[in-house]
């Protein structure tokens, strides 16, 4: 499995694949974003800043074969490297548009590769409650990178805006 990133949902995501025992890549901005990330479980990590073209990195940790799935959160510019990297009969669950909700991918790797493109928003009741008793069963715990008071929530926004945040950001009421 490949993650996108180090927010709030990737690091879910990476804590409950590695629940169930899948090998997680994760791909970030900065070195010690890296080392938190290995911390948490992920097998590698890949750094995009170095790493630009972070397509043909995950290629060579895979073998050659991809990843089986890939949580897709940049959108308009990282989809055609997670195209390049992803599995024959492999799916991409489109989690996010950081970077734009424009689709300019090579529509011919979707078809050849058969490739799933899943959206993917808010989940249902049943789901919710699973992944509750997952949660309390294996302690899970989320990753909380800051808390702001409900009255600083424009400074929260623009801490979230910033893209510094390692986890989730919590506004308190």
């Amino acid at each position: 499995m490949l993650v996108q990133g180090c927010g709030g949902v990737a690091l879910f995501a990476l804590q409950f694949a590695k629940l169930l025992g899948a090998h997680v890549t994760v791909i970030t901005s900065s070195e010690e974003r890296m080392a938190r990330a290995q911390a948490l479980g992920a097998d590698a990590v890949i750094n995009y800043r170095a790493t630009p073209e972070w397509a043909k990195a995950t290629r060579e940790l895979t073998g050659g074969k991809g990843y089986d799935l890939i949580m897709e959160l940049g959108g308009e510019k990282t989809l055609p490297q997670s195209l390049r990297c992803i599995r024959p009969g492999g799916m991409i669950a489109m989690i996010g548009i950081l970077s734009g909700t424009a689709m300019s991918a090579a529509l011919g790797l979707i078809i050849t590769r058969q490739v799933r493109l899943q959206g993917i928003t808010v989940g249902h009741r049943d789901g919710l409650e699973a992944m509750m008793r997952a949660i309390d069963l294996h302690r899970l715990q989320p990753v909380v990178d800051r808390s702001f008071a409900f009255e600083e929530l424009k400074e929260a926004m623009a801490y979230l805006k910033s893209g510094a945040q390692f986890g989730k950001v919590c506004i308190a009421h």
